[in-house]
């Protein structure tokens, strides 16, 4: 009896897998029936067996979540830096119709007030829409003194020798180029300044960060 069981025993394992001949199975299962305490072995084996699954299951689902999480942190990060990149060109162009809309017209120190006038008149006759500002050399001036601070001490020097030029400071949604060609040659200007040709991106960086 004793021999038999050793034989069982070492049969139990391929039988519980499902592999053994058809032989070997009617053998072991015509033991099981008599013999309790191989019986008991096998369940013990089915057992172990099924816990071994549930541990390899479980395993597989850590590693599918572990997976997962990654995937999902890769996702979002993109979903980031995608809403990043929108909202930054967003900015930069509106950034850019802006100022593209502005013109800045730097007079000759010698100009007259007729030839002032003059301009004015040239440049809302082109359209209605336009918002115009003269910004005489004294006002350029307080205006650099503002940008300056504490250090606006410095520019005291220039209030009887002003080194900044008057100008005339235009905002309008009539296209800049057709302002700038009918009065490009008009007496006592200077330099005419646009910014419709310029890079929208340096143009948002300087203004924003090193202006």
């Amino acid at each position: 009896m004793k021999d038999e069981c050793d034989v069982v025993r070492d049969l139990l394992f391929s039988y519980s897998d499902g592999v053994l001949s058809q032989t070997s199975k009617k053998l072991v299962e015509e033991h099981l029936k008599k013999c309790e305490n191989c019986r008991n072995i096998l369940e013990e084996l089915k057992q172990d067996s099924k816990n071994h699954e549930q541990i390899k299951e479980i395993d597989f689902f850590k590693i599918i979540k572990k997976k997962l999480s990654k995937k999902n942190i890769i996702i979002f990060i993109g979903i980031i830096f995608l809403v990043f990149i929108i909202t930054f060109n967003i900015l930069v162009f509106n950034h850019y119709n802006e100022i593209a809309s502005t013109m800045e017209i730097y007079l000759q120190d010698n100009i007259s007030d007729e030839e002032v006038e003059n301009i004015k008149n040239k440049i809302i006759a082109i359209s209605d829409n336009i918002e115009l500002e003269y910004v005489s050399k004294e006002k350029a001036l307080e205006r650099m003194k503002n940008k300056f601070g504490d250090k606006a001490y410095l520019l005291d020097n220039y209030e009887q020798n002003n080194p900044f030029s008057a100008s005339i400071e235009i905002k309008t949604n009539t296209k800049i180029e057709t302002i700038e060609s009918s009065i490009q040659d008009m007496p006592g200007i200077k330099k005419i300044i646009t910014y419709k040709n310029n890079n929208p991106y340096e143009l948002f960086i300087y203004d924003n960060f090193l202006k």
